[in-house]
């Protein structure tokens, strides 16, 4: 089975990249509209048999700690009303992650309604793996809480715990 790892930033993807130079990592780009362009094309192009979106996200619940590697189990867009608020679901969780519920949102802070975490990303990514038929899951590093000034967000220790993450879960889906 192949499996392709999307990330969406080259800094996200560079301690992955460092441990693991054959790792089957593709950028996926920041955003909603940036991620679901790559995602298309990914699936297009190279037909994997399952897709992972990994990266870095805010918590907005406190009992997910900074630099925690959790599994998405469902996105939302968190901008869109009531009933467009559809629920995406991931295909599958990697084991001995702990599941949490997301939003993605275009900006940080936003209500979290339910949610444990935030991110740009996740919510594109499972409606193109939806449309293709292509399982796809989600993890993600939580870097800050959504409150905490962006000095204080700790991207590249984030970066690192999702990599040994990854290292580790890749083989189940080899």
């Amino acid at each position: 089975m192949r499996t392709l790892i999307l990330i969406p930033t080259e800094t996200e993807a560079a301690p992955l990249r460092a441990a693991c130079p054959d790792a089957p990592v593709r950028i996926a780009g920041v955003g909603m509209a940036a991620t679901a362009a790559a995602t298309a094309r990914i699936i297009a192009e190279e037909h994997p048999d399952r897709l992972i979106l990994a990266g870095i996200a805010g918590a907005s619940d406190r009992s997910v700690a900074v630099c925690e590697v959790v599994a998405v189990a469902g996105e939302r867009i968190a901008e869109l009303p009531g009933k467009y608020a559809v629920r995406y679901a991931a295909d599958f969780i990697p084991a001995g992650l702990r599941t949490v519920e997301s939003n993605t949102t275009n900006r940080t802070g936003v209500a979290a309604s339910g949610t444990q975490i935030e991110n740009m990303e996740g919510a594109a990514f499972l409606a193109v793996c939806r449309a293709f038929g292509v399982p796809g899951a989600e993890v993600r590093a939580v870097s800050n809480y959504t409150d905490d000034p962006r000095s204080a967000w700790r991207i590249e220790e984030s970066a690192e715990k999702l990599a040994k993450t990854i290292i580790r879960i890749l083989p189940d889906y080899e």
